[in-house]
């Protein structure tokens, strides 16, 4: 019994050595493996996005095949992967897996032979002006790269004396389809006028600059403009504003930024006439109610404010008696009839009020007729008097003296002038 049992482990330990032996001889030994996939890498693609450029009557030959490398990707591995593995818990291996270097077949094609050419080394040759794409192909896989072939021009002339808006940009040459010039432009003030190479300028802001550039690669003979940058309108604004039926006001809008110069002229309308109406930027209240007043900058910036038209409270008048020396005296708004018998007043009113007169009145008893006026004034503002020296009486049936104006809710108002029996003193009454 004994011997049947150790004959048979020693089978089994023969077959754990040859098992054993056998996958550690596994795990040790190279492998070589089929990649699974193939990508194309494209190591310079700033290289391979920029244009190929055709010179005047040259072509110009570009190498594409050593900016592509191909490499394996078995299940993401990497070459001489390097792990540890037990075996039956009992001792460690290393396993080194090299993988086969693996390149596939690479194809070149052009879409457009007419533009450009590659050969089977990938090598690209400009042949005319255009755009074309290279199409590389491995196994299966593909990429297509965008070939623009330009054609060099010299410049001989530019554009003179530009005026050009903040934000804006201009070409300051005129180039056909896949043309770009031979030398590169420069600004005198970058922060005023940036330039590209391709001569488009773009405003910066206010000033100005000026951009150069050469006519030959010797750079011997320069050419040059001068661009103006000029700062448009970005808004308008416009205040809310209250005015009296029949008064006036000055519409003020402001332009921002405050350094604009281009569209700085303003225009004004009302978009309810019935309202409010405006003359240039003068607005005038027509009868109560709320307008809306449109400002338009000249470059086609508007705004909008509100114009609140309110009926006008009656004008209040004072009359106030004044001696000759202050009359004398007085520097503003007077009148005088040179008369030996005259009266000496002033005349405010509370609000203010329009055609303002002072007539020759005359009454036949039953009629009171107003007749010229020896005083006309258009407009006077409130609390602003105006002085007179004139002849009046109390006489009903005699020609005298009174005024006339319209108040600014357009009712016109009619009063005589007369003098107190009582102290002389000058008084009003309607008529």
């Amino acid at each position: 019994m004994g011997k049947k049992i150790t004959k048979i482990l020693s089978v089994i330990a023969v077959a754990v050595l040859v098992v054993g032996g056998l996958f550690v001889y596994e795990v040790n030994r190279e492998h070589h493996y089929t990649p699974q996939t193939a990508e194309i890498l494209i190591k310079s693609q700033d290289r391979l996005d920029s244009a190929f450029m055709l010179r005047d009557g040259e072509d110009t030959v570009v190498e594409l095949s050593e900016h592509i490398s191909f490499v394996s990707d078995v299940e993401k591995g990497t070459a001489n992967l390097e792990t540890t593995k037990k075996v039956f818990g009992f001792y460690e291996c290393a396993i080194n897996r090299v993988y086969d270097e693996y390149i596939p077949a690479v194809t070149y094609s052009v879409s457009d032979e007419n533009i450009a050419a590659v050969d089977e080394n990938g090598i690209v040759t400009a042949k005319s002006k255009g755009r074309v794409t290279i199409t590389v192909t491995a196994d299966q896989l593909t990429v297509e790269i965008p070939v623009t072939v330009y054609k060099i021009v010299n410049v001989t002339q530019l554009e003179q004396d530009i005026v050009l808006m903040k934000g804006d940009s201009v070409s300051l040459i005129i180039l056909g389809e896949y043309e770009i010039p031979r030398e590169n432009f420069y600004s005198t003030d970058a922060n005023v006028v940036k330039v590209d190479n391709d001569g488009t300028a773009v405003g910066i802001s206010k000033g100005k600059a000026q951009v150069y550039t050469y006519k030959d690669e010797t750079k011997t003979e320069k050419i040059s403009t001068q661009l103006t940058v000029k700062q448009p309108v970005e808004s308008v604004n416009l205040k809310n504003i209250k005015i009296y039926v029949g008064e006036t006001a000055t519409l003020k809008g402001e332009c921002y930024p405050l350094n604009a110069d281009y569209g700085t002229k303003l225009t004004y309308k009302s978009e309810q006439p019935a309202v409010a109406t405006v003359s240039g930027n003068v607005v005038t209240g027509v009868k109560a109610g709320e307008a809306v007043v449109t400002v338009t900058s000249g470059n086609g910036v508007t705004a909008q404010a509100k114009v609140t038209v309110v009926a006008n409270p009656p004008a209040k008048i004072t009359i106030t008696d004044i001696s000759k020396d202050e009359f004398s005296a007085y520097g503003g708004e007077k009148y005088t009839d040179n008369s030996p018998y005259a009266s000496y007043f002033k005349i405010s009113f509370s609000q203010p009020v329009m055609s303002f007169r002072i007539n020759t009145i005359s009454h036949d008893g039953v009629n009171m007729t107003t007749g010229q006026a020896i005083y006309n004034y258009a407009q006077v503002p409130a609390n602003t008097p105006v002085y007179f020296a004139i002849c009046i009486n109390h006489s009903d049936v005699l020609i005298t003296r009174g005024f006339s104006y319209v108040d600014r809710d357009g009712t016109p108002k009619q009063y005589t002038l007369h003098q107190s029996l009582k102290d002389g003193s000058t008084l009003s009454k309607a008529y």
